[in-house]
């Protein structure tokens, strides 16, 4: 079986470098490579009213739709430099990335990982748009949102061309999408596949230790060409329209093997709709914490430390929670320490993203039917979510 490393494709992979799979993937590790373009070709769209034959298949409308919302990124972060004696600072370009306009009066979104200062995991310093006209922008950091890996940010124009939106429900594997972008510096292009899968869940935490990683929830799989620029870019359907927001590939080496994701449009509407009003992402929370170990119950030393502490033999399956915060809605409800997950709604408790995926689009105020073993008792639970920074 061949071992892939998954990456972002940000801020130029130079500075995240290449992010490897779960833990099963510990064992062959694959060097980063870097990628440092000479130059940046403009990329311009010609009309060549040239005619089509009949039945075949033609991207050029779609293509000059969306490249017309799309933009590139640039992230500069602050070094030491200047003169010795006056210890000055200065602003050093730090990674490219890729950005789609949502809105005529200047909102743009692109992913976390794109305007981060890797040093930090703060936003950059600057962050410079380049609209597909030839402007150059400086913007303005909306805010972000690290748990879906999406930001918003807003550049003072108006009368931009935002993306039409499509519908990330409606697609179907096999359907033609288009990638566009900013890979490896090269402004304004576009690789063509299909929807290779769909409903992906994508470990980038590295089971926990990675902290800029992440949990892809739902992502939209394709064999289109995604290589590192490309984060923050285009996904779209063969109308034009806005299907993702391109984010990670899996690869050995860092370029484009044709396994590449996306995050689904529906997600990212949500997302930078309430970045757009409140400054950040409003998530329903439980307040707890699982352990991130896969399969941790069915190991029979940990299953024994467990029954030890709760007094009772856990189930062999669920998520073993290491932590539930003081007045949150689990605590509520009686989940407690070394309580087990075993199902939210209809989603069952398997592995730690199954907890993301359950919650990933409930809203604060929102039920869910937990079912949880505790101490010996399994028991059912209707708990009304709590806002995240709440808890």
């Amino acid at each position: 079986m061949k071992k892939f490393v998954l990456v972002f494709l940000a801020c130029g992979l130079a500075t995240f470098g290449a992010l490897r799979l779960n833990e099963w993937l510990n064992s062959r590790k694959e060097p980063a490579l870097t990628f440092q373009p000479t130059r940046i070709v403009e990329g311009r769209l010609a009309n060549t009213g040239a005619t089509v034959p009949a039945g075949s298949i033609d991207f050029r409308q779609a293509a000059q739709r969306i490249l017309k919302s799309v933009v590139s990124i640039d992230t500069l972060v602050v070094t030491g430099g200047g003169s010795w004696m006056r210890n000055e600072t200065m602003l050093q370009q730090a990674g490219e990335g890729s950005g789609v306009i949502i809105s005529q009066d200047g909102y743009i979104i692109t992913n976390n990982h794109v305007v981060v200062d890797p040093r930090s995991d703060r936003p950059a310093a600057e962050v410079r748009v380049h609209l597909s006209d030839g402007r150059i922008l400086k913007a303005t950091v909306r805010g972000t949102d690290p748990r879906s890996d999406l930001a918003v940010l807003k550049v003072e124009a108006n009368n931009l061309i935002p993306a039409e939106l499509g519908d990330s429900k409606a697609l179907q594997i096999g359907e033609w999408v288009i990638a566009a972008g900013n890979p490896l510096g090269y402004e304004q292009t576009v690789s063509v596949g299909v929807v290779s899968s769909l409903n992906r869940s994508v470990d980038l935490t590295e089971g926990g230790r990675n902290p800029r990683g992440m949990y892809l929830i739902d992502a939209i799989q394709t064999d289109a060409a995604i290589n590192p620029g490309n984060s923050g870019g285009a996904l779209v359907d063969s109308q034009g329209r806005l299907v993702g927001i391109n984010t990670a590939i899996a690869s050995p080496s860092g370029g484009s093997v044709g396994i590449g994701f996306a995050i689904p449009v529906n997600r990212v509407q949500r997302i930078s709709q309430d970045i757009i009003r409140t400054g950040r992402a409003r998530y329903g929370q439980l307040g707890v914490l699982a352990h991130q170990y896969p399969g941790l119950l069915g190991v029979g030393e940990y299953r024994a430390e467990v029954a030890r502490i709760a007094g009772a033999n856990p189930p062999e399956k669920g998520l073993l929670l290491m932590n539930v915060q003081p007045g949150s809605p689990a605590a509520t409800a009686g989940i407690s320490r070394f309580s087990v997950l075993l199902s939210i709604g209809n989603i069952q408790m398997n592995d730690p993203i199954d907890l993301q995926r359950a919650l990933a689009d409930k809203r604060p105020g929102e039920k869910v039917q937990v079912k949880f073993w505790s101490a010996g008792q399994t028991k059912t639970a209707t708990v009304t979510l709590a806002d995240l920074t709440e808890l």
